[in-house]
């Protein structure tokens, strides 16, 4: 039995290391949602995990601290289901649908079993019925509700699921596949952990599931915008230093893309439409350039190509493309108000040694250049008319 405990504890160690390193390097300075959910959910692992690696310890002391041990074992049995009440809402995070009454059909049943649990587990530890386990000098029982719980643990991930299958076209493509892994990897370690009571499965197993999604959801999400499914600044910012590093061998090109009189589209249609075009003219512009061009929103209804196409007369033939796409782009107030962008474009190469703030500049002048060109023209119309 003490090797059994030995080896939980170098799991539970390690699990505690891996935790606390995903913590260390999620980026706390970032404001989404998401990003303070995830901190969240993973604090709350590494608590849990800590406290079950002092209880290993106790276990190990030949019962010299019964009421550490104790006092860990009811902690676990305590705060165990907020993790599932977190997953959720980091889920729900994600989740762009305008439907929040909905949601909390799917959220609030974790949450009343997770404070009715913590209600049950705070009497037990006062009455000592034995409900949750039964305490030895050397270890523990499950005790007489641990089978319901289990149950409860396994419906919480099937809820969790269910929400990720209604609300996955609310969800971003890119993050479907591992957030819906999660529920699948905790269910495993919670099964596991069943028949195997004395090895840690369930945590292991979450922070098996947080590592997937800090790999494939919280290091895109830092280069991400949530609104058109283009990479944000940032992103756009990370591809700028890495093309100027190769230029030297490839030269590439910037393309800066401004949509014309867009704050009158604010103003006179309200920001639902504004969201609207500027998620159409992004699907634009990531459908007309190539899969390895970065396509990026720079601010506002700006938007920015770093591309390695270097031919200008394929570019202006790209840009034309965007152009007469964005004309005929059905949008819910066409006909009140001609939509159309201006563009500026300009080829790097290491000759022209200049640094990427005063690069995008000039490839910014000379997408207001045209747009210049573009209000003048308005002007006229309006004048001839």
């Amino acid at each position: 039995m003490d090797m059994a405990f030995l080896g939980d504890f170098v799991i539970n160690v390690y699990t505690l290391f891996l935790s606390l390193m995903l913590l260390f390097f999620q980026e706390r300075g970032r404001k989404s949602h998401s990003s303070a959910a995830y901190i969240r959910l993973i604090g709350i692992l590494a608590i849990l995990v800590g406290v079950s690696a002092v209880r290993d310890i106790v276990s190990l002391s030949d019962g010299n601290f019964i009421f550490l041990s104790k006092l860990t074992s009811y902690l676990i049995y305590a705060l165990d289901p907020f993790s599932f009440l977190f997953a959720i809402k980091y889920i729900d995070s994600f989740v762009t649908a305008d439907d929040r009454s909905g949601r909390n059909l799917y959220i609030n049943p974790i949450m009343i079993y997770a404070i009715f649990n913590f209600i049950l587990v705070a009497l037990d530890a006062h009455l000592s019925k034995g409900w949750f386990l039964i305490s030895y000098k050397t270890g523990f029982e499950r005790g007489s509700l641990y089978m319901l719980r289990l149950f409860m643990q396994i419906m919480s991930c099937a809820i969790i699921f269910a929400f990720i299958t209604v609300y996955k076209n609310y969800i971003h493509k890119w993050y479907v596949a591992p957030i819906q892994a999660l529920p699948a990897i905790v269910l495993t370690g919670e099964i596991l952990q069943y028949f195997i009571p004395y090895i840690n499965f369930a945590y292991a197993s979450s922070v098996f599931a947080f590592m997937v999604l800090f790999i494939y959801v919280q290091r895109r999400d830092i280069h991400m915008d949530y609104l058109t499914g283009t990479v944000n600044r940032r992103g756009i910012d990370a591809a700028l230093r890495k093309a100027m590093a190769d230029s030297a061998e490839n030269p590439f090109c910037a393309v800066m893309i401004d949509i014309d009189y867009f704050k009158l589209i604010n103003d006179n249609f309200g920001h639902k439409v504004g969201d609207e075009v500027l998620e159409g003219i992004a699907a634009i512009l990531l459908e007309t350039f190539d899969k390895k061009d970065v396509v990026g929103r720079y601010g506002g209804d700006e938007f920015c190509i770093i591309t390695h196409m270097t031919d200008e007369l394929e570019i202006e033939k790209r840009i034309h493309q965007v152009k007469k796409l964005v004309e005929d782009f059905e949008w819910s107030n066409r006909g009140k108000m001609d939509l159309s962008v201006s563009a500026g474009i300009a080829v790097y190469s290491k000759e022209m040694e200049m640094h990427g703030k005063d690069f995008m500049e000039f490839v910014d002048n000379r997408m207001y250049e045209e747009k210049a060109l573009h209000h003048l023209s308005k002007q006229v119309k309006v004048a001839a008319n």
